[in-house]
Order: C-alpha cells, then structure tokens, then sequence
C-alpha cells in the first residue's frame, strides 16, 4: 500500500483518539500483518493485529452457517479495557481499545463511520493507481 494512503488512513485514527475513551487503534490486514497503527507502546501492535484478524476471521468462519449475515463487529472485554474489531469490504480489519467503561454505543457509531472512510478512501486509491 502506498505511503500517501497509509499516512490519510493513520490520520483516521488520530481522529478516534479525540473520541473519550479511545486509547488507540490500528487497521491490520485480514491476515493479521500492520499496516498501520496508533495503539499505545505498551500493546505490541504486530500480535495484537494478528490476534484481532484471527479471532474476526475465527468468528466469521463459526458462524457462517448460519447465513444470518456478515459479523459487524466483535467485542472482548479485559479487565481493564475493551477491543472492538470491525471487519470491512477490502479485507481490512480495524481494530480500537477502549476504556473499560466507555459508552460502547457512540463509540461504535465513530468506529464505524471510519471504517466506512478507509474503506472508501483504498477503493478511491486503487481507481487512481
């Protein structure tokens, strides 16, 4: 991926970290590789990736089956903070760790509307190029 799309979409994630709660996020591939990250040091960012793509691609996998749709999100809850993982159409996978007690509702709206973005914004890349 390019260094100009990687640079827009870490913008996005900047953008999340206004958001109370937010401590940070990243979008991974749907093998689990970085592609670009604004998680805190203390979260090794490659493993984090590739446990969010697995555990995504793990659930999707289980539930398919039921045809009932496509998962929109997952949510684990740890002791201290919560991950949500959000799959999208280009295979990507964002992933955002949040407060143990944020408003999960507003902030998965703001997750979302980004995921949505991103994706636009690789599909707009991949015209160009």
């Amino acid at each position: 991926m390019d260094s100009l799309i990687i640079n827009i979409i870490k913008e996005e994630l900047r953008r999340l970290e206004f958001i109370e709660g937010v401590f940070g996020s990243a979008i991974v591939d749907g093998n689990g590789l970085l592609i670009t990250s604004r998680l805190p040091r203390s979260i090794p960012e490659r493993k984090f990736g590739a446990l969010a793509a697995t555990l995504f691609g793990a659930f999707e996998t289980a539930v398919e089956p039921l045809k009932k749709g496509k998962i929109i999100h997952i949510s684990v809850e740890f002791i201290q903070y919560q991950l949500v993982i959000i799959g999208s159409k280009q295979d990507l996978v964002l992933i955002t760790v949040l407060d143990f007690n944020s408003d999960l509702g507003i902030i998965l709206i703001e997750l979302e509307q980004t995921i949505k973005k991103i994706n636009n914004i690789i599909y707009k890349y991949k015209d160009v190029k």
